[in-house]
């Protein structure tokens, strides 16, 4: 049993009104008659002891922070080994990340849990009648749940969402009609040709033409399959190696294959869910500044995509947080709200705003963006830490 960690006194509510106790008394006396001093007590005592009885049920009920592991420890980026990782949450529910799969916490709250699956395959079994709404990002769709058992399976240019028990919302611009409800025993495959057609060009020996979303694109151009020297075996490797080996969870092997100019190469020509995976290769084996030119393509040539909002995000957060160069920063979020970011994404992507600008040395730009959070998120989380920045001198 879970330790209570909270006053009890905080999920105490009268649980009936003292009509309705009486009624009941009056009932439960009419069947076990008692002593008339033994009534009175009863009748003092009853409406104490339900009331005790209701805060702790409420309590044990009652929960109103993040979502965290079973062991009580943060939710944090996990990347699966190859043997898969499973992980217990403090809710009942429950993840299975495949080989490789790599899932990413974006918020966690009483009410609210969204996270992305950035590769890989995951099954939640989610608690039915949990207190949160559940959102989890599969770049090609959104799936939205409250309580069911669902599996999603993401890989350049594909997503697969298959639904064991209860319902599910996917939702996204390659969904037909943009929303789809799947139920028990239904499954839902969506393809991107963006991200496709590179990966299929890179697996056969014939030319092929990296489809762009803007026509006339200079970078596009008919290629065969390149071959690089792969470092840590001195022998020729296809260039498309890089994917299975992200796929993995091995990032490092992964930028070996590419290199630098390789991965500069392949950012010029891939789609926005290949482009996702180059940014990680890069960023997982400890060469952040690579890591930019990735999300800066999925910024400015892919705009209108869904995803866009998180890659200019995800640039904010490298440029501020790996590269130190708040001023770039500051530009990288600001994007991210002009390109629409979500709700679920707006209040993160405005607390980072004011810690770029204090982090630029712009007190008067930090302020103006600490009033901007206060607007549009009163009760926000991110409050405390926010004043706590202006307070720095």
């Amino acid at each position: 049993m879970s330790k209570l960690r909270l006053p009890l006194k905080q999920g105490l509510r009268e649980p009936v009104d003292e009509a309705t106790l009486s009624r009941m008394w009056q009932g439960i006396d009419a069947r076990f008659p008692r002593p008339r001093w033994r009534r009175r007590v009863e009748l003092v005592a009853a409406p104490l002891a339900l009331a005790a009885v209701a805060a702790v049920v409420l309590f044990l009920r009652h929960d109103a922070g993040p979502l965290r592991l079973a062991s009580g420890a943060a939710i944090t980026a996990t990347d699966a080994p190859a043997a898969g990782v499973g992980l217990s949450l403090s809710d009942g529910s429950y993840i299975a990340l495949g080989a490789g799969a790599r899932l990413e916490p974006l918020e966690s709250s009483g009410s609210t849990f969204i996270a992305i699956v950035a590769r890989g395959s995951a099954s939640f079994d989610v608690r039915p009648g949990g207190p949160r709404r559940w959102q989890i990002e599969c770049g090609l769709a959104t799936v939205e749940v409250v309580g069911t058992h669902f599996d999603v399976e993401r890989s350049p240019g594909r997503l697969r969402v298959a639904v064991a028990r209860g319902q599910v919302l996917v939702r996204g611009e390659r969904v037909p009609d943009r929303v789809r409800r799947l139920g028990a025993g239904e499954a839902l495959e969506i393809t991107d040709a963006t991200a496709a057609a590179p990966a299929a060009a890179a697996a056969t020996d014939k030319p092929a033409v990296a489809e762009q979303s803007e026509a006339g694109d200079p970078d596009v151009a008919g290629t065969t399959p390149e071959i690089d020297v792969d470092p840590a075996k001195g022998s020729l490797a296809p260039a498309s190696a890089w994917r299975d080996l992200a796929r993995h969870g091995q990032h490092r092997e992964a930028f070996a294959a590419l290199g630098a100019q390789g991965l500069r190469r392949e950012a010029r020509r891939l789609g926005v869910a290949d482009l996702f995976a180059l940014a990680d290769v890069a960023r997982l084996s400890g060469h952040p500044a690579d890591a930019v030119a990735p999300l800066e393509r999925i910024v400015t040539h892919f705009a209108s995509d869904a995803q866009a909002p998180l890659a200019a995000f995800a640039l904010g957060r490298l440029e501020l947080d790996s590269l130190g160069r708040p001023a770039r920063a500051i530009a990288a979020l600001n994007r991210a709200l002009a390109l629409g970011a979500p709700l679920s994404l707006r209040e993160d992507v405005r607390a980072r705003l004011v810690e770029a600008h204090v982090r630029a040395g712009d007190q008067a730009a930090a302020r103006s963006a600490a009033d901007a959070y206060q607007r549009e998120f009163p009760d926000g989380r991110h409050t405390k830490a926010i004043t706590s920045l202006l307070a720095r001198p």
